[in-house]
């Protein structure tokens, strides 16, 4: 029998509801998906801000992400600084001008996680919330 969360874990209707939704994003901003995604990374990366942490997300390969950031740099929303202990270290920062893109990716955010998590009771978010946590230190633990 197959399992249900199967079709989760690929997530591929997520996906497409995620793409639908940020199509228009997309284009007001000029921005790729990959860019948009890695954008939505920095603005709550804290201090995880170099390529390297990108990287270690495994969703996008070093050129990819390189391009990526050319990108997001040529079209002004950000900033490369270097960092001022080790000079081979690049952080990537927001600038204001990615503003207003981040603001609108919040709101498709929350209206998505409003689709997602409808109808569900506080107890089945709390439980899909320790099920996915355990489901994602298994596969980090297989890598």
């Amino acid at each position: 029998m197959k399992r249900p969360i199967i079709r989760l874990l690929y997530g591929m209707q997520y996906r497409h509801l995620l793409e639908q939704r940020s199509e228009p994003l997309m284009k007001k901003y000029h921005l790729q998906r990959i860019d948009l995604m890695i954008l939505i990374y920095l603005a709550n990366a804290g201090d995880k801000d170099t390529s390297r942490d990108i990287q270690s997300l495994n969703m996008f390969t070093k050129g990819h992400i390189s391009q990526s950031l050319s990108r997001l740099k040529k079209n002004g929303y950000l900033e490369i600084r270097r960092d001022k202990e080790d000079r081979r270290c690049t952080h990537n920062i927001l600038t204001e001008k990615a503003g207003p893109a981040r603001q609108e990716m919040g709101r498709i955010s929350s209206e998505i996680e409003e689709i997602v998590f409808r109808g569900l009771t506080e107890e089945e978010l709390q439980n899909f919330s320790t099920i996915s946590s355990k489901i994602d230190q298994n596969i980090s633990n297989s890598l």
